[in-house]
């Protein structure tokens, strides 16, 4: 048994490190696209369009000529960062719903939880459509849109927490000492909330990404001449036959980096969570990162 759990731990551990080693690699290239990226994004060449994988362009060229290496970097920083500010509106106002509603409960928990059974009746990309059909076509709709999509999600878990919470000890010795509701709240309550709303956070960053590319594949995101991974995926359906890469190219991307997102997330529940921890101290795991690294 003992055996079994420290091969698991140590498989934790190397998947973790690999996605955190892939993870970092994909967004430092993406937040350094200028000195990256072999082209400008938008560099047009007709004399070379749909040129196949050379030591010149190494995933070849699109219909006019654009470097398709150095387009999937720059979009890897619309990608990312779109996902990114998703789920930071998510969690700003997420958060402190669910506190709220799981502390006070009664007429104040039934009002938060009947407006979000409201959101959650409909699809969450049927609503980022209307609501970028209704104020226009852009990234940044398409991001508003999404952020409050999700909000249901962070604060339905983070009122389940805080009903766990509100109930112990530590929560009742704070309010026989007269601690505030807001104090209890943001820094006895929420501390002890943040491994699991953190895991949430990277599993959702994942599902952001696949939604925004969704968005952007019909239409609603990006707008030209910026582009993201899932409009150069609606840019090169046209040409899936002359160039399959125009295709693949931001479609492998987007699978390994929501694959990694869930393998990351997966290993910080465990890591954070000590009723299931299987992995080793931070110490242990620097150093046994380390020795992977060496080899």
């Amino acid at each position: 048994m003992k055996m079994k759990q420290k091969n698991l731990g140590h498989f934790f551990t190397v998947s973790m490190v690999i996605s955190l080693i892939l993870l970092t690699v994909i967004i430092l290239a993406s937040v350094f696209a200028a000195y990256v990226a072999p082209y400008e994004q938008a560099a047009i060449d007709m004399s070379k369009t749909f040129q196949a994988p050379s030591a010149a362009h190494w995933l070849g060229t699109d219909n006019v000529g654009r470097d398709i290496l150095s387009r999937l970097i720059y979009g890897a920083r619309v990608t990312l960062l779109s996902a990114l500010v998703v789920v930071v509106i998510s969690v700003i106002i997420g958060v402190p719903l669910g506190l709220i509603s799981g502390y006070y409960g009664g007429k104040v928990d039934n009002i938060i939880m009947r407006v979000e059974d409201v959101i959650l009746a409909f699809p969450a990309l049927l609503l980022a459509f209307l609501f970028v059909a209704s104020f226009g076509k852009s990234i940044t709709n398409a991001i508003v849109a999404l952020g409050i999509v999700y909000v249901p999600m962070i604060s339905r878990l983070t009122r389940s927490l805080t009903l766990t919470e509100r109930n112990k000890a530590y929560v009742e010795a704070a309010q026989s000492i007269g601690f505030s509701d807001t104090r209890i709240l943001f820094r006895h309550i929420l501390p002890n909330c943040v491994s699991t709303i953190i895991t949430q956070m990277t599993l959702d960053i994942g599902y952001a990404i696949l939604d925004l590319a969704a968005l952007s594949f019909l239409g609603m995101g990006v707008q030209p001449p910026i582009s993201d991974w899932g409009a150069m995926l609606e840019e090169g359906r046209a040409f899936i036959q002359i160039s399959p890469l125009l295709c693949l190219a931001p479609g492998i991307s987007i699978i390994v980096t929501v694959v990694l997102l869930n393998m990351l997330s997966d290993n910080i529940q465990m890591y954070l969570d000590q009723s299931q921890r299987k992995l080793p101290s931070f110490k242990k795991l620097r150093k046994m990162a380390g020795g992977l690294i060496e080899q």
